[in-house]
């Protein structure tokens, strides 16, 4: 009897279940492959997002960097100690500039390889309003503990934030106008460069 009771139960078992269980396992098998391959398409929408999402975030940073960039000038007759009389240094001004970085991310402004000073340039315009024209790569003045070679291998530096660097040029103060000073400058190192420029002054040879 306990022989033949299990043999009939093996043979129920064996006829019956195993294709049942077989196609129960083949649906919850496609199951979780369905929820396995929702998953990852989830996470690779959630990981393109965040790439976006932080390329966005740093071009908004880099576009609102320059407001918190300044150049401020201080502008001055120059005197030539070799010459003696009213005339002296006529038409020739000396500018004291200050570079600072009062933003929260490091900028790079380009210096000449014998120099630590900015590389910068003047432009001008007759009138307000008029588009900036380049007037000339501005001379350190000799004063100065350096000569600016603009024509030497340029080199970027990078300034932190809260970061400043003073320096000097001559303006010849003519073409009559407004003069400013302007600053080549990088977001990042290999990023492209940005020009900033001071707040314009009168210039005028009488």
């Amino acid at each position: 009897m306990r022989n033949d009771g299990f043999r009939i139960h093996l043979i129920s078992g064996n006829g019956t279940r195993p294709n049942a269980q077989g196609a129960d396992g083949l649906t919850h098998r496609t199951q979780l492959l369905k929820y396995a391959i929702f998953y990852l398409v989830v996470a690779a929408v959630l990981f393109v997002t965040s790439q976006v999402a932080k390329k966005t975030v740093g071009g908004a940073n880099q576009t609102q960097s320059p407001s918190n960039l300044h150049i401020d000038l201080c502008v001055g007759r120059k005197l030539d100690q070799n010459r003696l009389g009213s005339a002296a240094g006529k038409g020739v001004y000396v500018v004291h500039f200050r570079f600072s970085n009062q933003g929260n991310q490091p900028i790079f402004y380009p210096v000449s390889s014998n120099t630590n000073r900015p590389i910068g340039h003047l432009v001008y315009r007759i009138t307000p309003g008029s588009d900036w024209r380049l007037l000339a790569e501005p001379d350190i003045s000799a004063s100065g503990p350096a000569q600016l070679n603009a024509k030497g291998r340029i080199t970027w530096i990078e300034m932190p934030p809260g970061g400043w660097v003073d320096g000097e040029y001559d303006d010849p103060y003519s073409p009559s106008g407004e003069h400013a000073y302007e600053l080549d400058l990088k977001f990042a190192a290999d990023g492209k460069v940005s020009p900033l420029r001071s707040h314009p002054y009168l210039a005028s040879v009488n």
